[in-house]
C-alpha cells in the first residue's frame, strides 16, 4: 500500500473541493491519501439539496462569505475557521471505512477527547453531541469519505446562515437534519487547529505507516484551477444543480398585491402563476409570461426586466413595462 499525504493552506471552498476532485481523480492502485483543509466563512451543501431552503445564501455572500455545493450527499454544514476539514481517498481496494474513522478518533483520543460513533455519518461527545460529519461518494478508481471536525467554530454564525430563506418552498431535494452540535473545545479548551492536524497525522502514520507528502506541481494546479472555474465556482453547480421545487412569494406594490407560484428546477422557472388584486386585468398574464422560462438569478432577473423597458409590444405599454420592471427588481432583491 501507497500512503499519501496533503494539505493546503488555501481557505477558498471552492479551490478546496477542486484539490479534494483532482486528488481522488489522481489515486492509483493500492493508494490511500488523507487531506486536511480547512474553508472560510462557508455554507455547504451536500449535492441534492436545495440552496434556497438551506441557508440564506444572499446575507452569507453579501457578507463576504460562500456557498459551495460539494459532490457527495448529506446534509447542510457551517464552515469557518474554527473547523477542520478531512478527505479519505483511496483505490477502493484499500478502502476501510472502521480504519478511517479509527484515525479520527485516535486523533481525538491523543487530546484527551473521548470520540463515538453514531450511526454511519457521525462522530459524537460522550454526551451524544455531534462535532462529525461525513459524506461519501464511489467511482471505479476511488473511494472518498470526506468530513469535518468543529474545534471553535462560531456557532452564531452557523445558525445566522443555516436557517432557510424566509419562503414558502416546498422542494423535492434533500433536507438537512438539525442536530445538537459541540465545539471540541468546549471539552478541551487548550485544543486548536494546529494541534488537531499535528494529532490526525500522527494517527494516520501509527494506522497506515509512513506516508509520503504530494505535491501538485504546475499541471496539477492548472487542473485544479479548470475544475474550480468550470465546477465548484460556478453558479450552475452551486445554485443550477438544485433539484426540482415550488417557491410561494407575495409583494405589496403601489399598484397591487401580487402572489407569485413558481415552479423551477436547476434554478429555472418552468412554470409560474400570478394572483394579484390591481385594476389592470392584463397585467398578471404579462408578468406570468416574463418570467415563465428564464433562470431565477440575480444578473439574469436584472437584465431581462430591463429589457422589458425597451421592448415594443401594443399590449406591453410603458406602464406595464414599469411596473413589470417593479417586480423582476423585488425578486431580484429579495433573491
Amino acid at each position: 500500500m501507497r500512503v499519501l499525504y496533503y494539505e493546503t493552506s488555501s481557505v477558498d471552498p471552492w479551490h478546496n473541493l477542486s484539490i479534494e476532485e483532482y486528488l481522488s481523480e489522481q489515486i492509483g492502485k493500492g493508494e490511500v491519501l488523507l487531506y486536511l483543509w480547512q474553508n472560510d466563512r462557508t455554507v455547504v451543501i451536500g449535492r441534492n439539496q436545495n440552496a434556497l431552503r438551506e441557508c440564506r445564501a444572499d446575507l452569507l455572500e453579501a457578507e463576504g462569505g460562500f456557498l459551495a455545493r460539494r459532490s457527495t450527499g448529506g446534509g447542510a454544514v457551517y464552515h469557518d475557521l474554527g473547523n477542520l476539514c478531512f478527505t479519505f481517498a483511496a483505490d477502493p481496494a484499500c478502502y476501510d471505512l472502521a480504519r478511517q474513522m479509527k484515525v479520527i478518533r485516535e486523533a481525538c483520543a491523543k487530546l484527551g477527547i473521548a470520540a463515538l460513533l453514531s450511526g454511519r455519518n457521525d462522530i459524537i461527545t460522550e454526551d451524544g453531541r455531534k462535532f462529525s460529519g461525513n459524506a461519501f461518494s464511489k467511482t471505479g478508481c476511488c473511494q472518498l469519505q470526506h468530513g469535518t471536525l468543529m474545534v471553535d467554530v462560531d456557532r452564531e454564525m452557523l445558525s445566522r446562515y443555516l436557517t432557510p430563506s424566509e419562503l414558502k418552498l416546498r422542494a423535492k431535494g434533500i433536507a438537512s437534519v438539525r442536530s445538537r452540535v459541540c465545539n471540541l473545545k468546549e471539552i478541551r479548551p487548550d485544543i486548536t487547529i494546529s494541534s488537531l492536524k499535528e494529532s490526525i497525522r500522527s494517527a494516520f502514520q501509527e494506522e497506515y505507516g509512513q506516508f509520503e507528502e504530494v505535491r501538485l506541481g504546475d499541471d496539477g494546479m492548472k487542473r485544479v484551477e479548470q475544475i474550480c472555474r468550470e465546477k465548484y465556482a460556478s453558479w450552475e453547480w452551486r445554485y443550477g444543480k438544485t433539484p426540482k421545487f415550488r417557491m410561494e412569494k407575495a409583494h405589496l406594490f403601489r399598484w397591487g398585491e401580487v402572489q407569485l407560484f413558481l415552479e423551477l428546477k436547476n434554478m429555472r422557472i418552468l412554470e409560474c402563476e400570478v394572483c394579484s388584486d390591481c385594476l389592470d386585468v392584463l397585467l398578471p398574464s404579462l408578468i406570468r409570461e416574463a418570467l415563465t422560462g428564464i433562470l431565477y438569478e440575480k444578473k439574469h432577473l436584472h437584465d431581462v426586466g430591463a429589457s422589458l423597458l425597451e421592448k415594443k409590444n401594443p399590449q406591453l405599454t410603458q406602464e406595464r413595462a414599469e411596473q413589470i420592471y417593479e417586480v423582476f427588481s423585488w425578486l431580484e432583491g429579495s433573491y
